[in-house]
């Protein structure tokens, strides 16, 4: 009897046994299942947050890319100083004395726009932004505000402490359309894409090549990127100062589907001339109302506006 006892316990230990190992293998297996669909799910939902650069930029990355947008808006966008208890938080500048420190392009955008009802504006090239701004008179006096984007970290670095009410970007326009990363030349006020083929002014292409110039890898975004970023669709005013890379970044502009009403572009560095800038922008609609340019090469720019937003007699401005 006692034998037959043992014998009988004996066989359901082995059953329990065989049955805690199916149980024990089939959970791992649903453990396993789990993981795999909540990774495939959890890329959407969690990894697509960490951009991979790769997938995000090159030809095959429309500038109107959902993802691409969102990668600008969650990244490379810091958003306005905001008022504090409807005190405007104060300005951190050089030279508070000084009201307009551009080299004259806002005095002829002022001739062109009426500038006292605030306005967008985007000024690429924006350095550190206060030293030969040519928005910030609009920003500081008149309400307006917009977007400043500047590629070399140093000068971005210092534009963060200037405390400026616009949106501010460490990124640069891309020269295709579409988003890419690209070596910088870091020269304070004269930065640029390296090897982008342009007019030297004092460095040379040797000097490049034997890197004696420090250079830094930027990410750049199609200019329609940033305004779908803002949703954004009206640019008042938009200054170009990107030393030498002016045409083909305006090339990557889709005008049928922006606004933007008044342009300053620097035309010096420019591969194809200053005629090459002027004939493109004509051909897109726009006339030329004025020309910056000084001895000291600290302003080459021509100044163009739709004839829509004119508030004289064509006339009125300079075209020669």
């Amino acid at each position: 009897m006692a034998r037959a006892q043992r014998r009988i316990t004996f066989a359901m230990k082995k059953l329990v046994s065989r049955k805690l190992c199916f149980y024990i293998l089939l959970a791992i297996l649903m453990v396993c299942l789990f993981n795999i669909l909540t990774s495939k799910n959890g890329r959407t939902e969690i990894d697509a947050m960490h951009y991979d650069d790769s997938d995000l930029n090159g030809p095959k990355v429309f500038m109107d890319n959902s993802n691409l947008v969102k990668k600008l808006q969650d990244n490379f966008l810091i958003r306005p100083i905001e008022e504090s208890k409807g005190h405007r938080n104060r300005y951190n500048l050089i030279d508070m004395s000084l009201r307009d420190p551009s080299m004259g392009q806002a005095a002829e955008i002022s001739k062109i726009i009426d500038y006292q009802k605030g306005g967008f504006f985007i000024e690429c090239g924006a350095l550190d932004g206060e030293t030969r701004s040519n928005t910030l008179l609009f920003e500081r006096f008149y309400g307006w505000t917009g977007l400043l984007i500047e590629a070399d970290p140093l000068n971005f670095a210092k534009m963060l402490k200037k405390g400026r009410r616009a949106y501010l970007s460490p990124t640069c326009l891309s020269i295709n359309p579409y988003p890419e990363i690209v070596s910088f030349l870091q020269r304070s006020n004269m930065g640029r894409i390296a090897y982008e083929e342009v007019v030297e002014d004092l460095v040379g292409i040797n000097d490049i090549g034997e890197k004696k110039l420090p250079m830094v890898n930027v990410q750049c975004f199609p200019f329609y990127t940033y305004l779908l970023a803002l949703n954004i669709t009206v640019v008042d005013y938009f200054s170009l100062d990107v030393e030498g890379s002016e045409l083909n970044v305006l090339k990557t502009i889709p005008f049928d589907k922006v606004d933007i009403r008044t342009l300053s572009v620097e035309f010096f560095h420019v591969k194809e001339g200053d005629d090459g800038v002027r004939t493109y922008l004509e051909n897109k609609g726009y006339i030329v109302t004025g020309k910056v340019t000084r001895q000291d090469r600290l302003a080459n720019d021509y100044i163009f506006a739709k004839p829509s937003v004119l508030s004289q007699n064509l006339s009125f401005y300079v075209t020669e």
